[in-house]
Order: C-alpha cells, then structure tokens, then sequence
C-alpha cells in the first residue's frame, strides 16, 4: 500500500528504496495524507520516466527512537505509574546498553547485560520481571505494528527469574487500629476513616488527591483516580453511615475553609504526608509491632472478599489491574477469616427418609398389620 496509516493516525508513503522497504512519515491529519499521496506520485512519475535512483541506506531505526515511538503512540492508553516505570527503565538499564543499537542487532546477550545491571544494584526477581515486560513490550509493540522494523523478538528465549520473595501481609487486629484511632490527631483519625471505608492507596496519587468534587452525593460513590490501571478513575461505595459523615464534614469545611477543595487537609491546606502523625498515634498507642499506613488497604480487600465480594468487582473498585492479584495474595487471608461451618447443599430426599420404611411410619405400618390378623383395633 503506497500510502498507509497506522493505528495511531500517522501517515506514511511506503516505497522499496532499491530492496529496501521504506516508510517516509508525513504526520497525522488530512494534510499529511495529502503530502503523501503527492510524494507517492512523485516517486511513481520518475520510476516510469526511469529518473529514479536508489537513495542512501535510510539510517536504521535504534531502540531509543522506538522507545519514543511507542510512549507517543501508547500515550492514552498507559497510566501514568505505567509511562512513569517504563521511561525509569529504559533509562536507567536499558539506554547505557542498547540506547543506540539498531533494533535488527539486538540480541538476547544484550538483555543479560541489563539484567545483570540490575542485579548488581540488588534488585528483587520480582521487580526485574516487571521490567523486563516494560522493555519487552516495546519490542513486541515493533513487531505487530511493522514487521520491516523487526521480524522476531530478540528476547523470546528468555525465561522469568523465579520469584522466592513472596507478598506477605499481615493483618493488624481491630483492637490495634482502634488505639490508633483513638491517639491519633484529628486530622489523621479523618483520613484513617477514609481510607478504612474506601480501600484507597494511602499517598499522594488517591487518599491526598480527593476532593470534594469527587462525590456523587445522589448515587453515594466516590471518584477515585486510579494510579495503576489505563482508566482515569474509578467508583467507590461506602457504607450510609460514613456517607453520613462524610456529609457532615463537607458541611464543617466549607463553614471554615471554603476555599479547600480536598477531603485531606489540615488547615485547609491539602495534606502531603501522614507519617509523623502515624508513628506519634503508634507509639502513643502502645504498638510496637510494623503497621503500615498501606496495611489499611490490605485490610479492607481482605474483610471485603471475606464477605463474599466478587473479584473481579472487588478489583475493579480497589484499582487493581489483574484479578489475580485477589485471589494470590488476599485469599488466604480471606480463609482465615471466615466462620468454619457445613457447605449449603439442597437437601436429599431417600428411601431411608420417606415411605414405609421411615422411622414415623413404622407404629402405623404395624397396626395395620395387626388388625389384618383379626385381633380388635383399638380405640381411643
């Protein structure tokens, strides 16, 4: 196809350059497909009058330049802690090793160099899979969008370093987070409360970023940005009691900080941290034991799959991008916390249990049988 668009609306005028395949961009837009279109004319006129001569070798695409490639392309679809993770990567790993390689000479060898930086800066197995799908991506994203830019993954021999860290979470007790509450400043017991009933990550991105504006009073939900996954935001629902106070407290601020439009915030300024309150409300507490800010929202998963939430649902409202998540680290949890008692089965009606041979028959079954005999049935 002389003139071609690409997914992402880029146009191209595609012309073979001696046996070189050549995609000469244009840009996006009527205009640029317009400008293509004259450029294939162009190229047309001249092979048939034979004024056509090969071109220099286009200089070969690097993995730099894809890497920009598929952030602009990819711009809409990824999150934000996603694009965030992605350009760490490529630039603390990958660009001192392959920054500047074409992408038909990078080779699985170049991929154990990466990997060997990492582990030299001590990073978990975990982590360096994650990253690995960071820059694996981009190369499969080359592939399936043009196949003259690169025929086969470099990387597909690759195989996962095995994970032994596990995710652990320990639960703290009701009795524990009630002390805390119960030491804790006001404006701390107040986000306590909201991340307790919202199950939201406790910083920055969602806990201190909510604003009054997030609420949908008629439908008693809550916007929440969400960090880690392709959608803006998702949709909490509290209980009616915290809804409530909620309520209450929107009415307090706008009495005295009317101007303040986050539900966090300690004179009417929005809040940036809660450690220090934290640690005080621990210590003041008695506890001695790790509790974290982010155990609240263990916490809340765990209690909410325990009482029979969905996955998928309960994925969905606490901001995870794989269900699976649930079911790895919070299921056993989960377990633990149910009241061990018999299965629901639909109840069994046989033989045993119903006809003449059931113990309440039985006395009628025998005085039947008497009275056949000719002895006088009795009478009350």
């Amino acid at each position: 196809m002389p003139v071609y668009a690409k997914p992402d609306g880029r146009i191209f005028c595609v012309y073979y350059n001696g046996r070189q395949r050549v995609w000469e961009p244009f840009g996006r837009g009527d205009d640029a497909r317009a400008a293509a279109e004259v450029r294939d004319l162009e190229i047309k006129l001249k092979k048939k009058r034979g004024q056509w001569q090969a071109m220099a070798p286009v200089n070969p695409l690097t993995f730099e330049d894809l890497t920009q490639s598929y952030i602009d392309a990819k711009s809409r679809e990824l999150s934000r802690n996603s694009r965030q993770g992605i350009l760490y990567t490529y630039k603390t790993y990958a660009r001192p090793v392959i920054g500047n390689k074409p992408l038909t000479s990078i080779t699985l060898d170049d991929w154990q160099k990466i990997q060997q930086g990492m582990i030299q800066r001590k990073i978990k197995n975990r982590t360096i899979n994650t990253y690995f799908k960071y820059l694996s991506g981009i190369l499969t994203w080359a592939i399936e969008e043009n196949e003259d830019l690169l025929h086969e993954h470099p990387w597909h021999k690759r195989k996962p370093l095995k994970v032994r860290d596990s995710f652990k979470v320990e639960l703290f007790t009701v009795e524990e987070f009630q002390g805390i509450l119960a030491h804790a400043e006001p404006h701390l017991a107040w986000c306590l409360d909201l991340a307790y009933h919202t199950g939201v990550r406790p910083g920055p991105t969602e806990l201190f970023s909510l604003m009054w504006s997030h609420i949908d009073w008629e439908k008693k939900r809550i916007q929440i940005p969400s960090t880690k996954t392709s959608n803006l935001f998702r949709w909490q629902y509290p209980d009616p009691g915290f809804m409530k106070r909620l309520r209450a407290k929107e009415k307090k601020m706008q009495k005295g900080y009317p101007d303040c439009p986050y539900i966090c915030s300690y004179k009417g300024r929005q809040i940036k941290s809660l450690k220090t309150a934290w640690r005080t409300a621990k210590e003041k507490a008695g506890i001695t034991r790790r509790i974290r800010l982010y155990d609240i929202r263990h916490f809340f998963i765990t209690y909410a799959l325990a009482g029979g939430a969905p996955i998928n649902e309960l994925a969905e409202r606490v901001g995870h991008i794989n269900p699976r998540m649930i079911v790895e680290v919070y299921s056993h949890l989960a377990q633990d916390l149910k009241e061990r008692r018999a299965f629901s089965l639909p109840k069994l009606i046989t033989k045993r249990s119903c006809g003449r041979h059931s113990p309440q028959t039985l006395k009628t079954v025998d005085k039947t049988v008497n009275t056949r005999k000719g002895r006088p049935k009795k009478t009350a």
